[in-house]
């Protein structure tokens, strides 16, 4: 009798849970761009990638955009965009390669790509990441999914700096940084 009741509490805590994340998408949008969140940038992004909230806001990256995607709603793969056909990227073997928008979604959790953008929607691009990206494609590098990952690339495409970072939230800071704003990250129009 009491296994039902257990059951049947969790099942309302995690729609609770659920509400609360949407809602506060939700007043994240709508505040995006009437406040000033530049007093922010540089500890932390204001709005994370999350399949969880879908405000039919959606971007189109381009060059040189930084992108990621959710691993079983616990780790974040990113990326550099260059076109609608290529993503660059560190695979897990250790290949830095350019694959598609599909490629990039493979045999990971998330349906959806993301962008960071500024509090407009508009892609942040720091000058030279493309090319630097670009540049890697087929190099070889001695891969690890903490010291040597997809994020330290991405962090080297982006300072041209060859830096230990190994969480997905240490390669925000930098981007905040490099950019001098608030990191959201939006969805990425489905290329058709």
């Amino acid at each position: 009798m009491a296994l039902p009741l257990i059951a049947a509490g969790l099942a309302l805590g995690a729609a609770a849970l659920h509400e609360s994340t949407k809602n506060h998408y939700r007043n994240l949008e709508l505040n995006r761009k009437n406040d000033d969140y530049s007093n922010i940038y540089h500890s932390s992004i204001t709005k994370t990638p999350s399949d969880t909230y879908d405000n039919g806001q959606t971007v189109t990256p381009v060059f040189g955009s930084i992108v990621c995607c959710e691993v079983y709603n616990l780790v974040d793969h990113t990326g550099i965009w260059i076109d609608r056909d290529t993503i660059i990227e560190l695979s897990e073997n250790g290949l830095v390669k350019a694959i598609s928008y599909e490629r990039f979604l493979d045999d990971r959790s998330g349906n959806n790509m993301f962008v960071a953008c500024d509090k407009n929607h508009n892609p942040i691009v720091i000058e030279g990441v493309g090319e630097r990206a670009i540049s890697n494609v087929y190099t070889y590098r001695e891969y690890d999914v903490v010291n040597n990952n997809c994020h330290r690339f991405v962090h080297q495409c982006l300072t041209d700096s060859d830096k230990k970072i190994t969480r997905f939230k240490s390669l925000n800071e930098a981007l905040c940084l490099q950019a001098g704003k608030t990191i959201f990250w939006d969805r990425v129009k489905t290329p058709r």
